[in-house]
């Protein structure tokens, strides 16, 4: 059945407008399995960490679907909140069951999903108190993390970075919270920066004046502090004279890209928002970018949700490593967009840490079954997230970002 496009913008939907969806789901399972064709083996065949590790399905696509529909008919006994909370926040927002969805069925049971989470804090029974505490440091420090503004930007001591706001740049970069606080990670946005540099483009940084591009908050359902985010970004990039950003963050990327032109009432987006994996990769393809320096390594690609399925860049990250003298792609069997996620997206990893490792370690022993050395990615998440199960089991198996395995080869 063909289902009329809602004619709203996402940020805008009540929980109503996916009604005709909810009672219309079909029950065929592709919310949580493999898209069929893409299936090498029964081990790795299933889609969604959520239902992949509770095996009940009020925790797929599809029961979220018939608990929205039991909400908008008052029929729902929902007296065991914690429960309803769990099944809800437990989602990573990968978008794997839209992504099967909109191929079969034409429904989006991850935008009915967000949209469940913003009905539940409506109704005064959530966030979780992991999430409320992100929220409230995002409105107390415009970070997530409880970081004081001033360390914003301690990970450009070194490197002589632009100031976006005082001089004009090729692109501003978005250097995104989690990197610019963690310093496990900072070599990403440090090392985006050295290879840009390299291939003679100019960026700049707001520095400590960046605020959090608002993909916490969203993903959580707190529409009222996203909104208010988005308009204060957008203010600042009209005022900074911005034309052209650079991501790294993947959910900054998304957010930014995709998510900013479906708020109601803000101004109009004038700005292009690219990735620095489709960035690079065309400087590769027209001899922009030379790599002169081998990197005798077999590695595998770990598609981040929020620039791969969200966003569709699944090409260029590969284009790059294989233009790489001397390194070799071996692919795991869940790619592209049938990946398997990190499992820390949505507050996930800050409200169910257990939960998340399970997801990364499963993600894990499927990187370890190609024979791959190490493997890569292009996330800060997805980075911390993967980093877990690799250090706490002692594995071998060594975790880059794109940016240090171009820095090497350059």
């Amino acid at each position: 059945m063909t289902y009329p496009k809602i004619d709203k913008k996402v940020y805008e939907r009540s929980l109503e407008d996916y009604r005709e969806m909810a009672w219309g789901d079909a029950r065929c399972n592709w919310c949580m399995n493999q898209w069929g064709w893409n299936v090498k083996s029964s081990k790795y065949s299933e889609i969604c960490p959520e239902f992949r590790y509770k095996r009940f399905f009020s925790y797929s696509g599809m029961g979220k679907f018939h608990i929205i529909r039991a909400l908008l008919e008052g029929d729902f006994d929902f007296s065991d909140t914690e429960k309803l909370l769990e099944v809800s926040y437990l989602c990573t927002s990968c978008g794997a069951c839209e992504m099967n969805c909109l191929r079969l069925n034409e429904k989006e049971p991850l935008k009915a999903a967000e949209c469940l989470k913003t009905k539940l804090i409506e109704m005064g029974i959530a966030p979780l108190p992991a999430h409320k505490e992100l929220l409230k440091s995002i409105k107390n420090y415009d970070n997530p993390w409880m970081q004081p503004r001033n360390k914003r930007r301690d990970w450009t001591k070194g490197l002589d970075v632009k100031d976006f706001t005082k001089e004009q740049s090729d692109y501003l970069f978005f250097v995104g919270c989690t990197p610019a606080f963690d310093p496990v990670i900072q070599h990403e946005i440090q090392n985006t920066v050295k290879v840009l540099q390299q291939c003679g483009i100019s960026v700049g940084i707001f520095g400590e004046q960046e605020i959090c591009c608002g993909s916490p908050a969203i993903r959580i359902g707190d529409r009222e502090t996203f909104f208010d985010l988005v308009k204060r970004n957008i203010d600042m990039f009209q005022k900074a004279g911005v034309k052209k950003i650079v991501t790294h963050c993947a959910g900054c990327h998304h957010v930014l890209k995709y998510d900013y032109p479906e708020v109601p009432g803000m101004p109009d987006i004038d700005f292009e928002v690219v990735h620095i994996t489709q960035l690079l990769s065309q400087l590769v393809e027209d001899g922009t970018i030379k790599f002169t320096k081998e990197v005798p390594m077999s590695v595998t690609w770990h598609d981040p949700c929020h620039i791969g399925r969200h966003c569709g860049i699944y090409d260029e990250p590969r284009t790059i490593l294989k233009a790489i003298p001397g390194l070799k792609l071996v692919e795991m069997e869940r790619i592209m967009d049938q990946g398997w996620c990190c499992g820390a997206g949505s507050g996930v990893r800050v409200a169910y840490p257990e939960h998340a490792f399970q997801v990364a370690s499963e993600r894990i022993e499927e990187a370890k079954a190609t024979g791959a050395e190490a493997i890569a990615t292009c996330c800060p998440y997805c980075e911390q997230n993967l980093r877990e199960p690799l250090d706490r089991n002692n594995e071998k198996m060594k975790m880059y970002d794109l940016m240090d395995l171009i820095l090497m080869a350059l």
